[in-house]
Parts: structure tokens; C-alpha cells; sequence
């Protein structure tokens, strides 16, 4: 009797055990990747407060991509506050679009700069504008605690807490818009009595210390009184002739 129970109860079995749920091995964890906003250049200026230079970059496609397309392997940024550029913005609009595009590249250095390697980073430093010919570099000194960038033009100020280090990006503010040597001339910047003084630097040839020929040391001049005194010479001597020989006829009557 209970073998007969039994018998069904072996038959289903199987589909009992093929009912049992398959137990999975743990799942790999997923890869972190960054959102693309994250390094994305523009964005991040413009919610940190550097607004007005993250629209001057977002207007300009070529300046953009140059910036996007080293950050995520190391990108240092100077970025000039709200104020300063707006400031300067009178004068960036009348630059011509590449001279745009060179002024904003030549705000950024295509390595990751933190402050203690900024600090020990004395000397010329190559910008994104940097092209062979065209240096378009800027010089880091430092001075205690204090960090500036310097170009020919302009000296500015590092401001020392950077507002934003999140390796491979650092931006720092500065309070002036770096201007290049290569886009604005240093010498338009000089007082107008230093410009006087520097005429002959301007192609101004420098007057002769000899005191110019008067007119009547001219060449027809010179001639002219070589010619008289010949003549008035001549005259002397025939007019001598002429008196020895009327004395010698008297003599002889």
C-alpha cells in the first residue's frame, strides 16, 4: 500500500527538481564611468562661477574643443572672475575670431597643475594656444605664498585656493584677463612721453648732427665762384698786358 502511494509520488519527481530555482553565480560589478558632463569644460565653469568666461569659451567652437579635448588627460585653467571679464569685454569683441580663439586657449595649459605643483612650476609655460612659431606662452612666478602669471602685458594674480581641483581638471581664478604679447602690443601701453622719446623706434630716422649746406654752398654755387674768379683773374692780368706794352711805347718815343 505504501509502495503504491509511493509510485506517483516518484513519478513527478523530475519536474520537481527541474523546478528548483537556479541559483547564479554573483555578477561582476559595474564599471564606473564619468558622465560627460562632468568633463565637460564649459558646464563646469558655468555652475562654479565662471560664468562669463564659460559663454565666451561656449561661443567660440574651435577655443571649446581645444579645452575638451585634453581635459580628460590633464588640464589646468586660469579663468579670469565674472567682473574682470566683463571688464575686458569691450576689448575681446573687437579682436578678430582667431585672435578670440587664441586669447581664450592661451587661458589654459594641457596639464593637471594643482597648487603645490603649480607653487614649484617656476618659469615659461606653454598654453593651449602655443603653435610653433607662435608661443603664446606666460611665465609662473611665485613669491611666498603668492602665485602670479605673467605675460608682457599684464601680471596677474593667482587667487590661492583653487575653486575647483578634481584630478584631471584644476581651475584657478585670476584677477585679470591674461593678455598675450602675440595679440596686443606692449609698447601701446607706454606713456606718450616715452613714445616721443622713442621716435626712431617707430622708423623715425634721427636728424644729421651736421649743419645742412646753405644755398649758396651749393654744387652750381661753387662752380659759379670758380668761374668768376678765373674771369676777374684774366681780367687783371690782360689789363696788365695792356699797361706794359703802352708803357713801353712811350718809352720808346
Amino acid at each position: 500500500m505504501n509502495l503504491l502511494f509511493s509510485f506517483p509520488f516518484l513519478f513527478f519527481l523530475p519536474s520537481l527538481l527541474n523546478a528548483q530555482p537556479t541559483i547564479n553565480s554573483p555578477a561582476s560589478a559595474p564599471t564606473l564611468t564619468l558622465d560627460s558632463t562632468q568633463l565637460n569644460l564649459t558646464f563646469v565653469l558655468s555652475t562654479h562661477g565662471c560664468t562669463a568666461f564659460a559663454l565666451a569659451l561656449a561661443n567660440s567652437t574651435a577655443a571649446e574643443k581645444a579645452f575638451n579635448d585634453v581635459v580628460e588627460g590633464g588640464l589646468t585653467v586660469f579663468c579670469p572672475n565674472d567682473d574682470v571679464w566683463s571688464q575686458f569685454s569691450p576689448k575681446f569683441k573687437n579682436l578678430t575670431l582667431p585672435a578670440k580663439t587664441s586669447l581664450l586657449e592661451f587661458h589654459g595649459v594641457p596639464i593637471y597643475m594643482p597648487l603645490p605643483i603649480l607653487k614649484s612650476n617656476n618659469g615659461i609655460t606653454n598654453t593651449l594656444a602655443t603653435d610653433g612659431a607662435a608661443k603664446f606662452d606666460f611665465t609662473v612666478q611665485n613669491d611666498g605664498e603668492d602665485v602670479t602669471i605673467k605675460t608682457n602685458i599684464v601680471t596677474a594674480k593667482v587667487d590661492g585656493a583653487s575653486f575647483l581641483d578634481e584630478a584631471p581638471l584644476v581651475v584657478f581664478f585670476i584677477n585679470k584677463v591674461l593678455e598675450p604679447e602675440e595679440l596686443f602690443n606692449a609698447n601701446a601701453a607706454a606713456p606718450a612721453s616715452a613714445k616721443a622719446k622713442g621716435d626712431s623706434d617707430v622708423g623715425v630716422l634721427p636728424m644729421s648732427d651736421s649743419p645742412a649746406e646753405s644755398p649758396d654752398d651749393s654744387p652750381a654755387d661753387r662752380n659759379a665762384d670758380v668761374n668768376f674768379a678765373l674771369k676777374f683773374n684774366g681780367g687783371e692780368f690782360y689789363f696788365a698786358v695792356v699797361t706794359f706794352c703802352a708803357w713801353m711805347g712811350f718809352s720808346l718815343l
